[in-house]
């Protein structure tokens, strides 16, 4: 039985906007996840589209299949979407990655792609592996054992270099010339270190769909950015770092992407309800009949009228973020939310008529308390006598790039003993779904670690579990040289006080 035509073909029959073209110069886009996980991911879209807008190159999508073992055992090689052809067989294989926990899934999907994984076995024979995405930009350095080009920063700017370095160069150490030196390019065959980030200049925004489809987690709907990076200064947080500086996109420029025949848009940047023409926006499509979705809102900011526009747009929940369990540590990550914010958004979202209040919560930060997990205890309760509410609570995982990159993890036992209290406590007041602290702890090790885990990936990238993570990083010599910092309220976000005179971190981390 032929794989694409019967799982693949019903999925391209029921897109929208789907780019098919022939070109010299072919480039295989793939995401190591499901379909329906890459088709939500607009910087994948952008890429796609941007690729085919070359000249004499043609841009063909593939996803890791949902279960890998079984597609292996077919003996079939991994197609493309719009054409069914062999992944593998192109100029340029290109991945975009948004999660540190798809390291294992990148290597699977050279695998499964007919390529061998590791950059050093593949030769002039083999396509170009390049990868990119928010993985990169957060940190490179897991993915140099398998990448021939690391993209980091803004693709906008650089599709057009890698597309016009394959159209002149004849071998790969041609190519590596023409764009060694570029901003945003990493070549690890050649770089120890990650160069300037790409910034792709404001009239190359916005970013906005190809491919509408039923089959996406984000099921029919239109994505459109409204801005790019994010004005707020919260401490642990990449959006404005790894998206800076902050470009907000006009009205009518968002207006003019979204065609006539869409019938739901998602707006997306890191502060919506700080965007200055999220309502003119939001009321002109919903009074055109198209249902709305937005990424984020801020407690802070929010106010019935932008409610009411969400509502009128089909928003049912309403969600926020608090990001802390108690307001000393929102001050201390700068974040600018209080308890007085949540309680004023609930009781606009009881008013309104919305079903119930999401609140997301990171637990497990540095100077964290059982104080603190008291208080949030507090708050929901006090935010439940106004709305259902329900919680997503996350480990906090320390990112390069902030000022929190050497705070400890705060450990898989220190956060399980919180969140079973969180439960326990409030089991009959909220609706709770908690991130595994495992897995965030697997998270953080990727989030600041180098090529020897990616190395650890490698060795069980067929087999991945915690014990095996464990094992491999033990085998390749992997240590966490953070665990002895001691973040403390009193000091800025990259100060530390230390437990033992040697530790890693005395002063500012970053």
């Amino acid at each position: 039985m032929s794989y694409w035509r019967n799982e693949i073909k019903p999925l391209l029959d029921a897109e929208t906007g789907t780019l098919f073209k022939q070109a010299p110069i072919r480039v295989t886009l793939a995401f190591p996840n499901r379909y329906s996980v890459g088709m939500a991911s607009l910087g994948y879209q952008v890429i796609y589209r941007m690729f085919n807008q070359e000249e004499n190159v043609a841009c063909e999508r593939a996803f890791l299949p949902d279960d890998v073992d079984a597609f292996e055992k077919t003996g079939q090689a991994l197609p493309t979407v719009e054409s069914g052809r062999a992944a593998g067989d192109c100029e340029l294989f290109a991945i975009s990655v948004s999660f540190e926990l798809d390291l294992t899934n990148i290597i699977r999907l050279l695998d499964v792609a007919g390529m061998k994984p590791l950059r050093e076995e593949r030769d002039e024979a083999d396509p170009v592996v390049m990868i990119g995405g928010p993985f990169t930009s957060s940190n490179p350095y897991p993915l140099t054992p398998f990448a021939d080009v690391i993209i980091i920063g803004d693709g906008e700017q650089i599709i057009p270099v890698v597309s016009e370095a394959m159209r002149e160069s004849a071998t790969r150490e041609e190519f590596y010339d023409l764009v060694d030196g570029m901003p945003g390019v990493f070549l690890p065959a050649r770089h120890t270190h990650e160069p300037k980030w790409a910034t792709a200049p404001k009239e190359l925004l916005p970013a906005y769909s190809q491919i509408v489809t039923p089959h996406s987690e984000l099921s029919n709907m239109f994505l459109v950015e409204a801005q790019r990076g994010c004005p707020r200064p919260c401490t642990f947080c990449l959006a404005r770092t790894m998206y800076g500086p902050n470009r907000n996109n006009q009205a009518q420029e968002l207006l003019d992407v979204i065609p006539d025949w869409v019938q739901k848009v998602g707006l997306v940047g890191a502060a919506l309800s700080d965007f200055p023409h999220t309502k003119y926006v939001g009321r002109t499509l919903t009074e055109r009949g198209v249902k709305l979705g937005v990424s984020s809102i801020r407690a802070d900011t929010v106010d019935a009228e932008l409610a009411e526009i969400l509502k009128a747009g089909g928003l049912r929940t309403f969600t926020v973020a608090s990001d802390a369990p108690s307001e000393r540590l929102r001050r201390w990550l700068k974040k600018g939310i209080t308890t007085e914010d949540l309680l004023k958004t609930a009781q606009i979202s009881r008013d309104l008529g919305f079903s119930g209040l999401k609140v997301y919560m990171m637990i497990g930060l540095g100077p964290e308390t059982d104080d603190d997990i008291t208080e949030l205890i507090s708050f929901t309760k006090d935010l439940a006598k106004v709305n259902r509410i329900a919680l997503g609570i996350s480990p906090f995982v320390p990112k390069r790039h902030t000022p929190h990159f050497a705070d400890p993890f705060a450990g898989v036992q220190t956060i399980e003993s919180r969140l079973k209290r969180i439960q326990k406590e409030l089991r009959t007041t909220a609706e709770l779904r908690n991130v595994s602290a495992k897995w965030a702890w697997v998270e953080s090790v990727i989030a600041r670690g180098g090529a020897e885990v990616g190395m650890a990936a490698y060795r069980i990238y067929r087999n991945e579990s915690i014990g095996a993570w464990k094992k491999a990083l033990a085998e390749v010599g992997w240590s966490d040289t953070f665990e002895t910092n001691t973040p403390s309220i009193g000091l800025p976000p990259g100060q530390y006080e230390s437990r033992d005179v040697s530790a890693h971190a005395q002063g500012l981390a970053v």
